[in-house]
């Protein structure tokens, strides 16, 4: 049942969560407002759009079921959230997004300035519970765009000499080189690419996941003058050529600052106007569907960058290189990309099975 906030009550208004009700918090309400006020821009700020939609949706949903049962969602209670963690483990939520609740519901308490140990011997119990049942091997991963795959979706496009089509060829071909996030695509600028000469591509990624702060990141694209239709270099020109000609860039200095993929409408004319993350997830889900891929639906925005990482651990890639590229800190999440391919090089079965009759006994 829902419970109406009393006197003692506190409406705390959030930018990440919307309005949090702090229980017997009233007396608190300025210093605890002027806290909410400060936080919403360094909430704004810690976190990626993705992940502050996932935050608001993991929130409301533990608020809805705090809410069924009689119990405050602000309340600091490691027990409630123990037997939330249970709930949604037997509804079918994986490990990892089980996670993302949690980190949710943390982060509310933060706001709100309520204490909430995340280390509490009952809910790590609990969670560790979870994790050796079901397992923390994810159940479903994006289909990795290979370069193969990536040139049936290329083929897939409309024509590069429109508009539409010769910036979702620069796109498809820039996010699977540079092995881009989603956010990290759409988000880059026009002065984020420098073309080098006799080279390629050197990509600056201003802020990403790895690097919430903006430091900035480098990375390295190589031309491929052999196949221009599979080039992110020729791509980017053809690109770029089609906004020059629709007056969209003024060829001064300010153009560095304006975004490097934007909006075309439907008469193939360039706006300039950003775009979101979600327009990479949907451009490499039609791309496929498009192309006739199986099971279009599991491929996402990280499709590119999969592809990338998976194709180059099948070239023979070394860690190193590998997260240079990607721009991984954990070790464990490239190695994902790097066991499939390793499983067969000087595999002793193929000594056994494939290197020649043994001497007879």
């Amino acid at each position: 049942m829902d419970s109406a906030p009393d006197d003692t009550d506190l409406i705390l208004e959030t930018s990440l969560f919307g309005p949090l009700l702090v229980p017997g918090a009233a007396d608190q309400a300025e210093e605890l407002q002027a806290l909410a006020a400060r936080a919403a821009v360094y909430a704004t700020r810690a976190r990626g759009e993705g992940t502050r939609r996932a935050y608001r949706s993991a929130w409301r949903a533990y608020e809805s079921w705090c809410r069924g049962l009689g119990r405050e969602p602000l309340a600091g209670d490691p027990e409630t959230i123990a037997m939330y963690a249970v709930r949604r483990a037997d509804e079918g939520l994986t490990v990892a997004s089980l996670r993302v609740h949690l980190a949710a519901i943390q982060a509310a308490h933060r706001l709100a300035g309520i204490a909430l140990d995340p280390r509490h011997p009952r809910l790590v119990l609990v969670l560790e519970g979870i994790a050796r049942t079901k397992g923390t091997r994810p159940r479903k991963r994006a289909a990795a765009a290979g370069p193969d795959t990536l040139r049936l979706m290329l083929a897939a496009r409309p024509p590069a000499d429109t508009a539409i089509g010769a910036r979702d060829r620069a796109m498809l071909l820039l996010g699977f080189g540079a092995a881009l996030r989603r956010s990290e695509l759409a988000g880059l600028a026009l002065g984020d690419v420098e073309a080098v000469p006799g080279r390629g591509l050197r990509v600056l990624v201003r802020r990403s996941k790895t690097d919430p702060r903006g430091a900035g990141q480098e990375v390295a694209v190589w031309a491929n003058p052999d196949e221009p239709g599979f080039c992110a270099a020729a791509a980017l020109v053809t690109w770029l050529a089609h906004r020059r000609r629709a007056g969209d860039l003024t060829g001064g200095t300010s153009d560095a600052e304006r975004p490097l993929f934007c909006a075309v409408t439907k008469a193939g004319r360039p706006t300039g106007a950003g775009l979101s993350d979600k327009a990479v997830w949907r451009l490499v889900r039609q791309a496929a569907h498009d192309a006739g891929l199986p099971e279009p639906a599991r491929y996402s925005g990280h499709s590119l960058r999969a592809g990338l990482a998976t194709a180059a651990a099948e070239a023979g890639a070394g860690l190193a290189d590998l997260m240079r590229q990607t721009r991984h800190r954990s070790t464990d999440v490239v190695l994902g990309y790097l066991r499939p391919a390793e499983l067969w090089r000087n595999n002793v079965t193929e000594r056994v099975f494939r290197g020649g009759r043994s001497e007879a006994r």
